[in-house]
């Protein structure tokens, strides 16, 4: 094959990737911030968390950890219906040997008196737990007290994980590309548990 062939199917395998990369990072981070529409909602007198944790809280190292050359992609916050959310996603799709996403999600759910019956946050929060995860995942001891659900997505290389603590969702998603295609299952979902362990300590 003559150079300039070479060349092009150098590049090609380039964009191959990179395209990769492109529609992880839409799984991975796909969803952005649902802010509540009115007054925000407030959190009761017995919610351990009456905010969702800054991204400053995620430590630097378990981010680079899961992806080198990470740089931040976006960070929100505010007040979602029933409570207040904070969402943080890095990217390192510029690194060509290893370009890859990490979104982490944090959501206070707030006790809600609405009804006959008060919800507390905590139930709150074990509802929408059970609504984000699917029927068939993996369950992972993440501390003492505390556990996680991980499952792959749909997009190769991505893996998703949710915990609770009190009346916070954790919500961590990783997604990475390795040589000529997505990192094999496991790896992805190893990151993402290596990400949860710090958050645990970090929340």
């Amino acid at each position: 094959m003559s150079p300039a062939g070479r060349a092009g199917g150098a590049l090609v395998r380039g964009v191959v990737i990179v395209g990769g990369a492109a529609v992880l990072a839409a799984a991975a981070i796909g969803g952005g911030l649902v802010l509540a529409g009115g007054d925000p909602d407030v959190p009761g007198e017995d919610d351990v968390h009456t905010s969702a944790p800054d991204c400053a809280v995620v430590p630097e190292d378990a981010v680079t950890e899961a992806l080198p050359d990470a740089v931040v992609e976006s960070a929100e916050s505010g007040p979602r219906p029933g409570g207040h959310t904070t969402v943080c996603a890095w990217t390192s799709l510029g690194r060509a040997d290893a370009p890859g996403t990490l979104r982490v999600e944090f959501s206070a759910l707030f006790t809600d008196t609405s009804g006959e019956e008060p919800v507390s946050g905590v139930q709150h929060a074990e509802g929408a737990l059970a609504a984000v995860v699917p029927h068939s995942v993996d369950e992972v001891a993440l501390g003492p007290d505390v556990a996680a659900h991980v499952w792959e997505e749909q997009a190769p290389g991505t893996a998703d994980l949710v915990f609770q603590s009190d009346n916070l969702l954790v919500r961590v998603a990783y997604s990475g590309v390795s040589g000529d295609g997505p990192v094999e299952r496991e790896d992805a979902r190893e990151a993402a548990v290596r990400v949860a362990e710090r958050l645990v300590e970090a929340v």
